[in-house]
């Protein structure tokens, strides 16, 4: 993690030294904030690790750590330090604010492709419970088109978490923001990855039988054959739709949590926005 510090170099320090003498309360203000921030930072690196290498689906956790970290940020960019800073490096903070919309970009498809998912389950859940064999289908490749929708979503955010952002050595107050984002896209491919992989249990026991013995048990039959197939057993049945419910409830909290996030980035864009148009003094 960097460390903050206003200095750069003997002149750089004996200026801060001054500025630390004439106020105090700021400095010790924007050491408090930045020591919260690097806090964050591990808390959601940590996360992150966790949710990758044992492939931990707890989305809603790392969707907090994600908008507990924003929100430090927001206190950050408000500190006069860190916008005059900003300000100084035009080319970094331009990466920096391509990078903010491509986090908003990319958290304003998520909240559709959640929408997707959860309702894809809920028809699943009915198609399950009426024995109806086409919607059935139906909702299972409307899944399938979620899915798909966030490992995509999750490809551009690892690809910006290596490349969207601004080195750490591009400067300290650039560094320490870059390294924010650079840390909300990791965190964040680690949850579209999570939320993709969110399959009800008929998917599991679909790939234990034959295509069209699955096909059969939930009344998929070809128009041709004209058959009429035995419904799924009445235990089965409510076995199913009571995980299928359970996954609606678990897709819910993440949306609800992604739809905070969402809020907190137009909120980090906004901030970073009013220190471009705000004139130096």
């Amino acid at each position: 993690m960097m460390h903050f510090t206003l200095g750069g170099g003997a002149a750089g320090k004996s200026k801060a030294a001054h500025a630390r003498s004439a106020s105090e309360p700021c400095h010790c203000q924007c050491h408090h904030v930045h020591t919260r921030l690097d806090a964050g930072i591990r808390s959601l690196g940590a996360w992150s690790a966790s949710a990758t290498c044992s492939g931990v689906n707890d989305g809603p956790s790392g969707l907090a750590r994600v908008d507990a970290v924003l929100a430090v940020l927001g206190e950050f960019l408000a500190l006069p330090q860190a916008a005059a800073a900003l300000r100084e490096d035009a080319a970094a903070y331009d990466r920096i604010l391509d990078g903010s919309l491509a986090l908003a970009d990319a958290y304003g498809s998520f909240e559709p492709a959640l929408l997707a998912l959860k309702q894809s389950a809920a028809e699943l859940r009915a198609g399950v419970r009426r024995g109806d064999g086409a919607m059935v289908a139906e909702s299972l490749r409307a899944r399938k088109r979620a899915e798909k929708e966030l490992c995509h979503l999750a490809a551009a955010m690892g690809h910006a978490s290596r490349h969207a952002f601004p080195s750490p050595a591009d400067g300290e107050v650039i560094g320490v923001v870059a390294e924010v984002a650079a840390a909300t896209a990791s965190a964040s491919e680690a949850i579209f990855l999570r939320c993709a992989a969110m399959s009800p249990d008929v998917s599991a026991v679909a790939h234990t039988v034959s295509s069209n013995a699955w096909l059969t048990r939930l009344r998929v039959v070809s128009a041709a054959k004209k058959a009429v197939p035995l419904p799924l057993p009445e235990t089965a049945t409510a076995t199913v739709a009571a995980a299928l419910e359970g996954l609606e409830r678990r897709i819910g909290e993440v949306e609800s949590w992604s739809e905070k996030v969402f809020r907190s980035l137009l909120h980090t864009r906004v901030s970073l926005l009013n220190i471009h148009n705000t004139p130096t003094l």
